[in-house]
Order: C-alpha cells, then sequence, then structure tokens
C-alpha cells in the first residue's frame, strides 16, 4: 500500500524572512566624486547631509554633499579645510544634521556647523575646536540621547569623554586598551550608560563611564590579525553586543555576546572568507543586523536572544564596494514598507540601496516602524554625568503619516494586528527555551490558619493589566487581584533556606506597592521563573504602553536582582552564575583590573527586587551654557536657566515618546471609557432573610469583566463586584423574576445566578448581545469577538435613559452552539432547558423535595427556586455517561464510573406531552456536545506525528478530475431532493432516481425510468455545476435514460450492466428515511495547550445547517455517514489539521460503517459541489435547469467588440413593456390560492393577508381561470428578497411537482421581489405590500413605514422600509402606521404622482382591517409635530428632496433608467434593465442610472478596466447625441458601490443595506465625482514602476496587467528583456516573472 505524506516542512515565523533590498535609479546616483580611498572612514551620512574624504589636499579636506544633490558632483565641491594632516575619522550630530565632528593625524578634533549658505565656498573656521592632543585621533563618537556628550579615541589606547558645553573639558578618560581601539557603541536603548569598545588586541571591553574609567568587563574575541568591529544590539527585549571578525584562518564570523556574561559567545555564525573587516547596523525597530565592508555586497541578518539567522546577501554584479553608511531611520518611505537605506560608495560614486519588506496595505506597518529617534536629546551631559543611576534612551517620534491608520488601530479581521500580542512575542525572545510567556496556570497560595498556615489550591491569571488570582479555574469571581506597575517587587528564597526546606524552592512572594504579600507556590521550579519572567515582561510592557510613565528600564533591567533572563530566577539562587554584573551598585570598586574577561561580584539573594533606577534628586546645580548641538530653539532655552527639562509631551503630540516625566501612583483601579463596552444602570435581585429586594446599581463592561458600581459617580472607585464573562456559563432572557415593570435576564457563572432587569426591551437584547460575546467556551479558542462598543445616555439621577450600539449590528457570533447560528434571540430563549421539578435528596430517607432546574449551555444547574442566587448543585454534563429512565416520570444521571449522581422526578406524562422525555432528549444533546471525541477515540499528541493519506480511504479531488478516480452520487427523494455518494457498481442504480457519475473528462446523468422531473434536473444541476465551477467547462456532459444507454464505457466503470435496476426503496421510503449528520469542531484548548474535538451540530439530511457554522480558525469533520468531509480553514494551525486527518479515520474505522466510506479533504473556499450539498445555503445552487444540456463539438469564435456607435444607440432605445394582461382577480371562475414555504413544505398563507407578502419567505401562488370554458392554471413562485436559499429552491421543486398534480398543462413563473410581472401585480391590485421580514416574526402592533411608488394602479404597491426620516422621498408617497397613536399617516411627497395618493389611500384601507384607525394625509413641508414623533430621531435625518437635486428646466415626470455594462460574453454589452432594482447592481458589472437631471456611473468593484472605461465614454458620447433633453452639461457623477448618495439609492424602490460587507457599515455616503476626473486616470497609458508598486494600484489600472504600463526604457530595465521577447515567453511563465518583481 502507497502511503502520500501529508505534513509539510514549516517555515520560521518572522516579519522580516522576506525582506529585499533595491537600488536606486541611476538617476538618483551620486558621480563624479574624487574620494581618497586610502582614509581610514570613507562615508557617514546624516538625515539630509554626506561626507567623504576628499583626495584633494593630500585627505585633509572632508567633502560635504546634500542628500538631495543628485547626479554628478561639480568638479571643485564644497570641503571642510581645518586639518594640516589627513582626516583619520568623522560623525554627523545625531541632534544636529548640519553638526559635524572630524578628527585627524595632526591631533586635532574639530566640530563644524554647515548651513546651506555655508556651501557655497569652502570653510575653514569650525564651531568649536577642542584642545590638542598628545596622539592622533582614531575615532570621534556622539552620545545617542545625552546633549553636548562627545567623546573621541586616540592611539594612545584611551577614550576620553568631552562635556561640549564647557567648551571642550575632559569629564572622564577610560582606560584599559592595549591596542588601538576600532569601533565604540552605546547601549542606546537600555539605558545609555555603558559602552563598549573593540581594539586590534583582540579584545572588547564594556565601560560604565561615570562609575570608572576602567572596563568593568573585558573578554578576547575574535583571533584574526585584521581585528573586528561591533554594535549593540538592545531594543525589543534583546540586550547582546554583536561583534564582526575572523578566525586565524581569516573566516569571517558574527559572534552574539551577553553583556552580562562574557564567559563564551552566544551564538557563532560563518560568513564568508575574506580579507576585509565588515561593520555592522544594528535596526532596533526589526532586530536586524547588516553587515558591509569593503569589497564585498550587504549581508543581513535576523537576530534573537540567541541566535542570528542569515536573511540573504544584497549583491551588486561587477561594482566593487568600498563603504557603506545606514541612514537614520525617519528617512525611509513607510509608504513603501522600507525598512532601512544605506549609501553604498562604488569607486567614484554613491548609490542607495534600499531594504524593504514585500507588503500591500494601505495601513501604517507599525509593527516594523515603531517611534524613531526624533533628534531631540533626552537629557544633557551634566544631569547624566551626576546621576550614576540615570539612565536614558533616546526621545523618539512616531512615524506614522498623517491620516493612514496603524496596523496596531484596525481588528485583525481587517488585517490588523495585536500590539499587546505583538509586544510580547517580542519579549518572549528574551526568555530561555521558551517561545511564549505563561498567562494562566494553577499555583498554590499561602492562607493563615489558626494554628498553622496552608497552601491552598488557587487559579492565577494576568489579564490586560491586572494579574488576577481565583479559586478554581472555573472560578468568576477573583479572590484578589492587583495592577501589573502595583507590583514593587517578586522575592525568592536563598539556597540556605532552601535547603532547609525544599519547598521553599519552588515559592516565590508578590509584594504590591501597598505592602501587601501574596505567597505562591508552583508545581516545578521551572513554572515558578516561568511566572516571574512573565509578570516582569507583562509588568514592563504596561509601563511602555504608558504615555505618562516615570523613564522606565529595559527589560534586561526589570528583573530580580542580578537576575538575567537567560539565567533562571532558581539558577541565581543556587549560585550558579557567578558572572553577573550587578549593574546599580554605585560603587566603582567592583571594577577588576585589566586582563580578565569579567569583573563582577555576587549579592546577597535573600531579597530580590526590581532594578527600577532611580530619579535624581533635584535639578542640576551646574551652570549651562548654550547648546552646540541641539536644533531646537525652545529646548535651547529650557537650558538658558541652568536646568535641563526633555521636550513635553505637548510639543511632540503625536510621538510615541519615551520621554521621563514625573507622574503619580496609579489609582487601584481605573476604567478607562474607550475601552468601555457598554455600561448602563440595571436592577439586580438581591436575596434577604424575609424577602428579595431589587437593588439598582451601575453596571460597566470592560475588556471581558462586568463591573458593579453602587452609581455611576462611584465607577472610577473599586467595584462592589467584578464578574469575569470568560468564566460565566450563560446569559439569557427570564420572566417571572422581579414584581416590578422591566425586562429581565439572567447571568450565571459556577457558583453564582444574577438577576438582572433592564428598563425596556431593547436595552435587554443590546445586554444579552454584548454579554454572550464572553461567554465560556470551554477553554476552546473561538473567533475573535465584534468590536462593539454601547454607550448609555444618563439622566440626572444616574440612570440610563437609553442605549445605542455604537459600529457593528448586534449579531450573535456565539459559535458554541449548532443549531442556532443565524438565529434570532427569540428563537434561541425559546431552547433554554428549564422548569419545576423534584429530585432525590440525600440521606437515609430518600426524601424528595421540590428544586427548579436548568439547563444551561453544558452545565445542569439546580436551584432552590428559580428566584435562587446560587445553586445548590451544578453538574457538568461532560462528566455524565448515561440518563437511564426508571419510571415514566423519573430518570437518573450517572457518572463515568456509573455511579448515580442524581435522580429526578418530572410531572406524569400526559397524551399530549411527557416531559420526562422531553428533558431526557434534552440533556441526552447537552451529553454529546461536552464529549471530547479526541479522547473518546483514544488519540494522543503522538498519534500527530505520523499523519498519512491513505488512499484507499481517500478521495483525491486531483486524481478525479483526471479521471484516475471515479465517483458515483445518487440524486434521491421525492419531497426533499439530496445528494449522497453512492458505492461505484451497477447494483447502487435504482430506477427511481438519477445518478451521477464523475469521472473526471466525462461526467455521466443517468435518469432512471421512473425518476421525477425534478429528481432529473437536480442531477443535471449537479452535473452541470460540476463541470462548469470544478472543470472550468471542459469536461464533457453525457446524459443517459434508463433502456436507452448507449454509453459503453458508463457500465464499464460501474463493473457490468444491469439488466434491470432496483425498484427498492421507492422514493416515499426514500422520503421516510433520514440520514445522520454529525458535524465536529476541532479547536485549540488555549489554557491547556492541546486540541479539542466537539460536537458543533448534529441532525439528519431533512433539515441541513447553515454554512455560517464553519468559521476560519478551525477544522471540521463533516460525517454524513455514506461520506466524511475534513474542512480546513485557512486560519486552522497544523496540529488541527492533522487532527482531522486522525478523527476522520476513527469515524470510518467504527464497526457500523460501509466498507466503501471514504473521505475528502476540503481546503476553504475550495469547497466541492457534493461537499455544498451536505449545508443549506452555500450560493451558486439554483436555480435547476430541466432542459438538457447541448454538447458541442466546436466552440465558438471571439465576438468582434461592439463600435461606440452601436453602444451609444442602445441607450437612445427606449425600454418598452408589452407583457398582455389577462389576470384578473375580479373575472367570474377565476380564483387565487397561495402558499408559503416553511420547513421544506407549502403551507396554507391566511387569506386575509393575500396581497401581503413579506421578504424574509418565499411563496407559490396558483391563479386559476377559465380559458374556453375550461379551468387554466399559471403558477407563480414568488421570492422574497431576503428569504433563505433553501426556500427559494423549496419554492421550484414544489411549483415543479403542483404542476405536475394539476396535469402538466401550467405556466410556471418565477417572480423575483422588486421585478414583479404585471400579470402577477394585476392580481393584488391597489393592495399589494411587502413587509419585512419573516411572516411568523411579524408583529402587527409596531410601527411600520412603507413606501408606496408606481406609474399606474398596477404597478403601485407598497414596500416596508427603515423607520427614518432618511427614508422619505419626495418624489413619492409614504404610509406611516402608528397603532399607539391609533393614526395612520399618508405622507404625500411634493413630486409624488396622483395614482401614488390613490394606491395609498386603498392599502391605507388594507392596513387598517378593523377599521380602528384614523387616516390622515399629510402634505410634505406642512407635517404636524405627531407625525414627527413617530420616527425615531424625528426629522433630524436628512431625505431626498427633489427640489435639492434637480434644475428647474429638468423635467420631475422622467422616468429614470437603468443600464448594465457587462463583459461577461467575453466582449463589452450595454443592455437596458426594465423594471430595475438594486438587485441588478452587480460588483462585476458597471450600472448607469439615467435621471435626466444626472446621469450616475456605477462602477462595480470587480468590473474589468476596460468596461468602466467604455461605460464613461458611452456615456459622455450619449449625452452629447441625446434625444431626452441630455446636453453637454448634463452631469455626470462616478459612484462607488457601499459609498452610494442618497439622491442615487433614492431612485431605486426599498433600498436597503442588509446586503453590504461588515466593513462597510455604517455607510458612509461620498457625493458623485465628475467623470472628466476619473476617465482621464482610465485613459492614461505610461505608469512609472514605483507608481505601479503603490498599494492602492491608481485608478483605471489594470491589476492584472501591470506590465503594460511601462515606459520600455523600464520595461527592458526590469524583464532586462524587450517587448517582443517577453511576448514569446508562455503567459503561466510570465505570471512567475512578474512576481519577482512585484507586479502581480
Amino acid at each position: 500500500m502507497e502511503y502520500k505524506q501529508v505534513e509539510k516542512s514549516i517555515v520560521r515565523e518572522s516579519k522580516v524572512r522576506n525582506v529585499f533590498h533595491k537600488v536606486c535609479k541611476k538617476e538618483l546616483f551620486y558621480t563624479n566624486l574624487k574620494i581618497n580611498q586610502s582614509a581610514e572612514e570613507l562615508l557617514k551620512t546624516s538625515k539630509t547631509l554626506f561626507g567623504y574624504p576628499s583626495a584633494v589636499g593630500g585627505g585633509s579636506c572632508l567633502c560635504i554633499s546634500k542628500l538631495s544633490a543628485y547626479g554628478k558632483a561639480p568638479d571643485t565641491p564644497f570641503c571642510i579645510k581645518g586639518h594640516t594632516d589627513p582626516i583619520s575619522c568623522f560623525e554627523f550630530s545625531p541632534f544636529n544634521d548640519r553638526v559635524v565632528a572630524t578628527g585627524s593625524r595632526d591631533c586635532t578634533i574639530k566640530l563644524w556647523n554647515i548651513e546651506d549658505e555655508d556651501m557655497k565656498s569652502n570653510i575653514e573656521v569650525p564651531l568649536l575646536a577642542l584642545p590638542k592632543q598628545s596622539k592622533r585621533i582614531t575615532g570621534v563618537y556622539f552620545h545617542p540621547s545625552v546633549d553636548s556628550l562627545f567623546l573621541s579615541a586616540t592611539s594612545d589606547h584611551c577614550v576620553d569623554l568631552w562635556d561640549l558645553s564647557q567648551e571642550g573639558q575632559v569629564i572622564q578618560k577610560v582606560t584599559g586598551a592595549t591596542d588601538t581601539i576600532l569601533s565604540l557603541s552605546w547601549n542606546t536603548w537600555s539605558g545609555g550608560n555603558r559602552f563598549a569598545t573593540s581594539s586590534r588586541d583582540k579584545k572588547m571591553r564594556i565601560y560604565d563611564p561615570r562609575s570608572s574609567n576602567l572596563p568593568v568587563q573585558e573578554v578576547v574575541t575574535h583571533e584574526g590579525a585584521q581585528g573586528f568591529k561591533l554594535t549593540w544590539a538592545d531594543a525589543n527585549g534583546l540586550d547582546l553586543i554583536c561583534t564582526v571578525g575572523a578566525n586565524k584562518g581569516a573566516q569571517r564570523q558574527l559572534f552574539l555576546w551577553d553583556p552580562r556574561d562574557l564567559s563564551k559567545a552566544l551564538h557563532i555564525n560563518s560568513i564568508t572568507t575574506d580579507s576585509s573587516v565588515l561593520s555592522p547596523y544594528y535596526d532596533y525597530a526589526t532586530n536586524m543586523i547588516y553587515l558591509g565592508g569593503k569589497g564585498d555586497g550587504i549581508y543581513y541578518y535576523e537576530i534573537d536572544r540567541s541566535q542570528s539567522y542569515s536573511i540573504g546577501k544584497a549583491s551588486f554584479g561587477n561594482s566593487t564596494q568600498s563603504a557603506v553608511s545606514l541612514l537614520p531611520k525617519n528617512v525611509c518611505d513607510v509608504n513603501l514598507c522600507e525598512i532601512d537605506r544605506f549609501l553604498r560608495l562604488t569607486n567614484n560614486q554613491i548609490e542607495m540601496v534600499s531594504f524593504m519588506v514585500p507588503r500591500k496595505s494601505q495601513l501604517f506597518q507599525e509593527d516594523i516602524f515603531p517611534p524613531a529617534p526624533s533628534g531631540d536629546p533626552t537629557t544633557d551631559v551634566g544631569p547624566w554625568f551626576q546621576d550614576k543611576n540615570l539612565k536614558v534612551t533616546p526621545h523618539t517620534i512616531s512615524m506614522k503619516p498623517e491620516g493612514i491608520l496603524s496596523i496596531y488601530e484596525v481588528s485583525e479581521e481587517e488585517g490588523g494586528k495585536s500590539k499587546q500580542k505583538d509586544k510580547l512575542e517580542q519579549m518572549a525572545t528574551t526568555l530561555n527555551n521558551n517561545d511564549t510567556f505563561i498567562t494562566e496556570g494553577d499555583v498554590k497560595q499561602e492562607i493563615d490558619g489558626w494554628l498553622f498556615n496552608t497552601y491552598q489550591p488557587r487559579y492565577l491569571k494576568i489579564i490586560k493589566d491586572r494579574l488576577y488570582c481565583f479559586v478554581n479555574e472555573d472560578s468568576a469571581q477573583a479572590v484578589w487581584d492587583t495592577t501589573l506597575v502595583n507590583i514593587k517587587s517578586l522575592d525568592i528564597y536563598d539556597q540556605e533556606e532552601i535547603r532547609s526546606n525544599k519547598e521553599w524552592e519552588l515559592r516565590f512572594v508578590i509584594t504590591t506597592n501597598n505592602g501587601k504579600e501574596f505567597k505562591i507556590e508552583c508545581a516545578t521550579v521551572e513554572l515558578k521563573d516561568q511566572w516571574i519572567s512573565s509578570i516582569h515582561a507583562h509588568r514592563e510592557m504596561k509601563i511602555e504602553d504608558d504615555p505618562t510613565r516615570e523613564l522606565s528600564p529595559a527589560l534586561k533591567d526589570f528583573h530580580i536582582v542580578n537576575n538575567t533572563p537567560i539565567v533562571s530566577p532558581s539558577a541565581i539562587a543556587k549560585g550558579e552564575n557567578n558572572t553577573l554584573n550587578n549593574n546599580n551598585n554605585n560603587n566603582s570598586s567592583n571594577n577588576n583590573s585589566n586582563g580578565n574577561n569579567s569583573a563582577t561580584s555576587t549579592p546577597n539573594a535573600n531579597n530580590f527586587e526590581f532594578a527600577v533606577p532611580s530619579k535624581p534628586a533635584g535639578p542640576p546645580t551646574l551652570k549651562r551654557s548654550h547648546s552646540l548641538l541641539s536644533r531646537n530653539p525652545s529646548y535651547t532655552s529650557l537650558k538658558l536657566s541652568g536646568g535641563m527639562t526633555p521636550p513635553t509631551t505637548a510639543q511632540s503630540n503625536n510621538s510615541g515618546a519615551n520621554t521621563p516625566t514625573p507622574t503619580a501612583p496609579p489609582s487601584p483601579r481605573t476604567l478607562k471609557q474607550v475601552d468601555v463596552i457598554i455600561e448602563g444602570s440595571l436592577f439586580e435581585l438581591v436575596p434577604g432573610i424575609l424577602w428579595n429586594s431589587n437593588v439598582e446599581k451601575w453596571y460597566v463592561v470592560s475588556d471581558g469583566i462586568l463591573y458593579s458600581f453602587r452609581t455611576k459617580a462611584l465607577k472610577n472607585g473599586e467595584p462592589l463586584e467584578t464578574i469575569h464573562l470568560e468564566k460565566a456559563i450563560s446569559v439569557h432572557k427570564t420572566k417571572e423574576i422581579f414584581k416590578i415593570e422591566g425586562f429581565s435576564f439572567q447571568l450565571t457563572t459556577p457558583s453564582r445566578i444574577i438577576h438582572l432587569l433592564a428598563k425596556n426591551k431593547d436595552e435587554m437584547k443590546t445586554w444579552i448581545s454584548v454579554l454572550r460575546q464572553y461567554l465560556k467556551n470551554s477553554g476552546e479558542s473561538k473567533p475573535p469577538i465584534q468590536n462593539k462598543q454601547l454607550t448609555a445616555n444618563s439622566n440626572s439621577n444616574g440612570g440610563a435613559s437609553a442605549i445605542s450600539p455604537i459600529g457593528s449590528d448586534n449579531e450573535d457570533n456565539n459559535n458554541d452552539g449548532a443549531d442556532n447560528i443565524g438565529g434570532n434571540e427569540e428563537e434561541e430563549e425559546e431552547q433554554t432547558l428549564e422548569g419545576q421539578m423534584s429530585r432525590k435528596l440525600n440521606g437515609i430517607f430518600s426524601m424528595w423535595g421540590n428544586c427548579y432546574i436548568s439547563l444551561l449551555a453544558e452545565d445542569l444547574f439546580v436551584s432552590k427556586n428559580k428566584q435562587a442566587t446560587a445553586p445548590e448543585l451544578r453538574i457538568q454534563m461532560s462528566s455524565i455517561s448515561a440518563i437511564k429512565k426508571l419510571s415514566p416520570n423519573e430518570f437518573t444521571l450517572y457518572d463515568n464510573a456509573n455511579v448515580v449522581v442524581c435522580n429526578f422526578r418530572t410531572i406524569p406524562p400526559t397524551e399530549d406531552f411527557d416531559d420526562c422525555a422531553r428533558w431526557m432528549e434534552g440533556l441526552e444533546a447537552a451529553r454529546k456536545r461536552s464529549i471530547d471525541i479526541i479522547k473518546l477515540f483514544g488519540i494522543s499528541d503522538k498519534d500527530l506525528e505520523t499523519v498519512v493519506e491513505d488512499e484507499l480511504r481517500f478521495i483525491d479531488l486531483t486524481a478525479l478530475k483526471n479521471g484516475k478516480s471515479k465517483l458515483l452520487m445518487q440524486i434521491k427523494g421525492k419531497r426533499k431532493i439530496r445528494v449522497i455518494m453512492a458505492k461505484l457498481d451497477s447494483s447502487s442504480l435504482n430506477t427511481h432516481n438519477s445518478f451521477v457519475l464523475d469521472a473526471g473528462p466525462r461526467i455521466f446523468v443517468w435518469a432512471g425510468a421512473k425518476s421525477s422531473r425534478v429528481n432529473r434536473a437536480k442531477a443535471l444541476d449537479l452535473a452541470n455545476r460540476i463541470r462548469q465551477k470544478e472543470r472550468g467547462g471542459k469536461s464533457t456532459l453525457v446524459q443517459l435514460d434508463e433502456g436507452r444507454e448507449d454509453s459503453a464505457d458508463f457500465w464499464e466503470i460501474l463493473g457490468g450492466r444491469l439488466s434491470s435496476p432496483a425498484s427498492k426503496p421507492t422514493p416515499e421510503e426514500q422520503d421516510a428515511e433520514s440520514t445522520k449528520m454529525s458535524i465536529y469542531r476541532i479547536g485549540n484548548d488555549v489554557k491547556k495547550n492541546s486540541l479539542k474535538a466537539r460536537l458543533a451540530w448534529e441532525g439528519t439530511d431533512w433539515r441541513l445547517p447553515n454554512k455560517e457554522i464553519l468559521n476560519t480558525k478551525f477544522v471540521y469533520v463533516i460525517d454524513c455517514q455514506t461520506e466524511v468531509f475534513i474542512w480546513i480553514g485557512k486560519e486552522s494551525s497544523l496540529p488541527q489539521r492533522k487532527m482531522g486527518y486522525k478523527v476522520a479515520l476513527a469515524l470510518i474505522a467504527q464497526k457500523d460503517r460501509l466498507p466503501w466510506t471514504k473521505i475528502t479533504r476540503i481546503n476553504e473556499f475550495g469547497e466541492s459541489n457534493l461537499y455544498k450539498e451536505k449545508f443549506a445555503n452555500y450560493p451558486g445552487m439554483l436555480p435547476i435547469s430541466t432542459t438538457k444540456m447541448e454538447i458541442k463539438a466546436n466552440v465558438a469564435l471571439v465576438k468582434p467588440e461592439h463600435t461606440l456607435e452601436v453602444l451609444v444607440n442602445r441607450l437612445h432605445k427606449m425600454a418598452v413593456d408589452n407583457e398582455k394582461i389577462f389576470t384578473s382577480a375580479t373575472d367570474t371562475g377565476s380564483r387565487i390560492k397561495v402558499w408559503k414555504i416553511e420547513d421544506f413544505e407549502k403551507i396554507d398563507h391566511p387569506n386575509n393577508l393575500y396581497g401581503q407578502f413579506f421578504s424574509g419567505d418565499s411563496y407559490i401562488v396558483l391563479y386559476t381561470y377559465m380559458l374556453n370554458n375550461k379551468e387554466a392554471h399559471v403558477i407563480y413562485y414568488y421570492l422574497g428578497r431576503d428569504s433563505s436559499i433553501n426556500d427559494k429552491g423549496t419554492s421550484a421543486y414544489l411549483t415543479v411537482d403542483l404542476h405536475d398534480s394539476l396535469g402538466g398543462q401550467c405556466v410556471q413563473v418565477r417572480v423575483v421581489q422588486n421585478k414583479e410581472s404585471r400579470n402577477f401585480l394585476n392580481l393584488f391590485k391597489n393592495k399589494m405590500i411587502v413587509h419585512k421580514g419573516k411572516f411568523n416574526q411579524f408583529q402587527d402592533s409596531t410601527t411600520a413605514l412603507y413606501e408606496v411608488r408606481g406609474h399606474d394602479e398596477i404597478d403601485a404597491r407598497a414596500f416596508q422600509v427603515d423607520l427614518s426620516a432618511a427614508s422619505l422621498n419626495s418624489q413619492h408617497c409614504f404610509i406611516l402606521k402608528n397603532v399607539s397613536e391609533n393614526t395612520i399617516f399618508i405622507w404625500r411627497g411634493k413630486y409624488s404622482e396622483e395614482i401614488e395618493l390613490q394606491s395609498s389611500l386603498s392599502i391605507a384601507q388594507t392596513i387598517n382591517r378593523s377599521d380602528s384607525l384614523s387616516i390622515s394625509i399629510i402634505e410634505e413641508g406642512v407635517e404636524s409635530s405627531a407625525f414627527w414623533n413617530s420616527i425615531p430621531g424625528g426629522k433630524s435625518n436628512r431625505y431626498f428632496d427633489m427640489v435639492r437635486t434637480i434644475n428647474s428646466t429638468s423635467n420631475t415626470a422622467y422616468t429614470p433608467r437603468l443600464f448594465i455594462c457587462s463583459n461577461s460574453s467575453g466582449i463589452n454589452e450595454i443592455n437596458e434593465e426594465y423594471p430595475f432594482s438594486q438587485e441588478d447592481l452587480e460588483i462585476g458589472n458597471v450600472a448607469i442610472l439615467d435621471v435626466q437631471s444626472h446621469v450616475y456611473v456605477w462602477l462595480g468593484t470587480r468590473s474589468t478596466h476596460r468596461t468602466k472605461k467604455i461605460a464613461m465614454e458611452v456615456l459622455i458620447e450619449y449625452c452629447k447625441q441625446s434625444k431626452f433633453g441630455h446636453s453637454n452639461n448634463t452631469s455626470i457623477l462616478i459612484v462607488n458601490p457601499f459609498e452610494e448618495p442618497l439622491a442615487f439609492k433614492s431612485h431605486f424602490r426599498a433600498w436597503t443595506t442588509a446586503k453590504y460587507p461588515k466593513n462597510k457599515l455604517p455607510v458612509q455616503e461620498k457625493d458623485g465625482i465628475p467623470v472628466e476626473g476619473v476617465l482621464k486616470d482610465y485613459l492614461k497609458e505610461v505608469y512609472t514602476y514605483q507608481e505601479l508598486l503603490a498599494d492602492p494600484l491608481p485608478a483605471g489600472v489594470d491589476a492584472t496587467k501591470l506590465e503594460i504600463y511601462l515606459p520600455d526604457d523600464e520595461f527592458e530595465k526590469i524583464f532586462n528583456m524587450n517587448r517582443k521577447e517577453w511576448e514569446k515567453i508562455p503567459v503561466w511563465r510570465r505570471e512567475n516573472i512578474k512576481r519577482t518583481v512585484f507586479l502581480f
């Protein structure tokens, strides 16, 4: 047996693994540069300038050029001439782009200020000259955060620290090196208090210059004779030093070092063999290291805590590279996802090289573009040098362009990211051998007792910015909680104490700022270390997110004293790490002498606390002079006063600045209004000794927690109670709980039952909808919660007068249910199983007691009564193995050990009602839902390591398409047509059914002799869908009828011809059968880090599930008895997919399974047609064809495109309705019968509602009339706009059945809402009404608004519209029914026709069946207050008024016309739709709406570029030649889908937003755009490569043919070929080439 491996290689997750480089155009090169190639430093750059040593003057000149000065440099460029010997080093200031420092072999250091006017002639006078040194200068450096702090290295192997504000005073001289210092780097992002040096003596040294002039650590690194260079990589939770050098064999290597332990390199990565030294450049935003040097390209790596990952090498052909220099971060183009930009020196020219991440999005990619250094210093050299503990990081500012949303500001469903998740993933790299932080788990806590303390089980959990402690995992109320920033220290025990009590090794103590201590014990030492590291990381993240925080140390400093992320706290306590450096010890004596690798001292580990640096005691006393480097005048003026204050938040309000500002201690709990989802006043039932009381409280839902407060005013204080909603079990509507008026609902937790009362029904529904989003789902990961924010408008007494949603609608997204998917709230509430019964009490007398039972989710709650606030007993159905009936009204629950859990007794059964059976059925369903199928089948995680596809048990869809595999499908049933897979054998054929044999290139349709027309039509429809959707129309369709088969191949595939097919079972017997169907959902249990497979839906093929039950984050196994499907969501994980295979194999291995049952693997969006038949509402399933498919051997030739004149003439031809009226409801012998479709049946529609339809239902209307003295019939099947696909399909099937039952001589007519035929309308003349929704949801007493529209008495009819003033339209009449006011208003628009008014009066009488309502006609503009009071919002909403939109010369009686432009036939066609409706607007087409005064062009988002262009060109020509009153001045406006203006929508009958995508709601109406501006973009034929890389693309550009827009020269440059050579390449190869250059 052959097996096919399913497992694929796993690619390392990284944001930058696909980084690519791109060299700028040659026009942007800097050429004609006369460079001194023998200089020690060749290239440096700032934000606006770059410099290089000039060959003029023997190397003593430094050329400075602007980055904007592209092209050829002048023969005599601008130079700095201030040294007598060659310049050995130079550096630009990080705080002023125009300041550069130079060092020379003449032993002088000079600082220069270069302004634009100075660049006209060479400068020789420096801004500042430092005192001359005794030895030549080998390096000059600026501090990245501290103003006026300057460093210089000399050939006497020392580094001087200068205070430039004191006119060149040396404040520290550090020594220790024994050879030339080659490079120097500060710990920029982790405090700016230390620097590392590399020297030619092969040693790396780390200095703390404020504490000592000797190195605190040193180590021998690379052994190569060329020396090495280094950089400090310390952002995003890292703290590493990267060194680049060579070994003795000239093998260049990259080393990673932990600066706290230099005993051994963490990681060594070999590069290449070469003699030149590479220079490292660190990108703090992405943790990338670039290596560039002489004679090579640029290598780039990504680093994490302990390893480097090679991404690639930027090679540049034959050009020899001399040097590279990294530009400041803020020069990068974030719109192109350019993460870094280099200048690259080659011979006598410089080119610009960009490194980019290939992302296509309109969002700002903040995850790779964090705030960048702003160019302002954080502090001054005086305060920095005086305070030995002061740590600084660069002042930063956001790189986000104005008006663009960040990737962190949109939901993950819309392409965004979670900022918190992103930060934690970065911080997790600091853990040792751990991928993620622990956020919840079981622990023990010390509890005080009378005699001695004990450790009791608890459950710790980190939620957002707080640490919670629960009694157990299921508890919804915390025992205690504290904010993470309120934690003062974590204490562990030293080695001596651990030896005296081994259990202390497992314990740590959490101490808060207010002195509280919580002693925690973990199961293992590793778990204790994980908790400590996790609390550290989460606390640090919260401090970083606080814009008003004090300057916080980086993550590496936010630790237990002397603890590092690489060494666990436990290891420190045991004394395993003796090389740690105490950075917070101010005693400089901890520095060792030269020669040792490190010099550290191990502190006492008795008390480990956070090492947070203290603030300076007061302002510095040092007198300040002006700053030489600062470019910010306001900042400079602050220093003139003698103090040093960093820029305030107000000065850079767009900054992501980490500026140190003093803040007050955080309050115990502060609810941010932006995080509040809903809040309002509710009554809670509070139990008492004698009676219960109703207490009004203020409730707030924020971050998944329900808070209760006494009043609204106290909501920022400590709450009365907090309920963690993820631990709650259920929330549902209740009745008869409160004795006061209102609408009650119940929130149930494992230990609490909370009864709440809202003031009105809408408020109750809103609360239920919000609370239900957060409910417990057995730990299983579920789809993300919709972002629904709701607010409560407060009245004067603190109560809520109204609650209104902000954003999306109140849709229930709880995926834990099954049958209720898509159902309304009332239907869900009816399914709650609860009631009064008796249970057997524990005791020797076995007495029975009354109780109230509720089945909520998968838990059974037993309470004293309905009003109880705490359950007496909670039974989890997952623990129940059996439910047995002991007597007609008594049943018992047994656990897995077959022990009785509880006995229940219901009321005795009657003929009409069996309560015991009802309870047993409901409990059994809940028990099944609670079963974990993985455990049931005994599948372990180890089984997932060997997942293979058994070809005998799996259907290979590719093999099926190629004809190597075959599939036989049976279409069975009469009332309910079903499609199942059958055994591939001729014995499966049945004379009453049709069969489809899928043989790949050929699809056979075999129809039994006794099969019905509907059955055959379904088979033909299925075969045609397979042919079109799965085979691209390339398969041949062969139709065979029983007894007339002429295909030997058909019988050969089935194993031989049958003499006569089976006649059993009959269609009636097949209808009596029901095939069980089960859907299992495989999800992640995030709490236990394991997989769970739960029953998501169970039923029969008589009532199929909706496809909405499937979610992209899960894998589903659909068991249909004769076939098993594995549906794989796109966002599901690899373990979920593997588990899906295992579950499917376990299912078909069951004993009662048919041996030929097979498994089919289905990917999301790649569903097969057989799979779609297992669900109720997959699109594209209807209508069915009832005619034979004509099979043609030849393919028609491609049609030529229509000329412009032909299409313009089509617009001039007015559509005429020639339908002859023959129907009449009043003729003698005529009658009407109406049925409504419900549950696959047609049921009688009430006679008094004839003429009244509902948009959510489908109908069959039988019109019988006399023709030649005989009865004739017309069958209309009416499809409501919002009716389900099930109902529409059933109406079509049952219409055929009705046709057959009437002798087969009927006329069948399909009628679609809003496009009804005139004969159909004539049956209900002057009384036709279409209500919104479904018939079984209709409430006649509610206020409703109807639009009456029509051009004659047949066409006029009423449609219910949204109850809002925005629905009104001055062109038509409206009926407003207000039962509470006993009035029906007829609102007459100014420009409405008389026939609409007469029809409105007739329809109003139909609505007023009981004659209890008065009918009042009101004119537009003179409405009464009673009218406006009946409409929510009154007249505040704007409605369509013809006066505001038409010219005075326009004809208001002009009938709007709609044209559809489509290329579905292969060429562009324009045809008029009459009558037209909103459903005619398909995003694959272009629509033209002509209302004479304006002409609108609606551009479908998926319509082709050419279709849009032709439509606009035709329309412009049409207006010029128009016979209907148009002219050159007629406004032609462009309208986009889902943004239509009110004037456009007013011309459609009953416009609705119900089918708008959710991301387009609420609707943002936009005025039309003049066609001239849009067409100009579509006529443009040439775009540059950069323009074609933009996202979104320019208007009018065809995204599938981007290469055709390139200029010829760019085309040849990018593709390395001309267009003729391009055309010779096969299309599939062209697509691959286009992908490599991102033109796809």
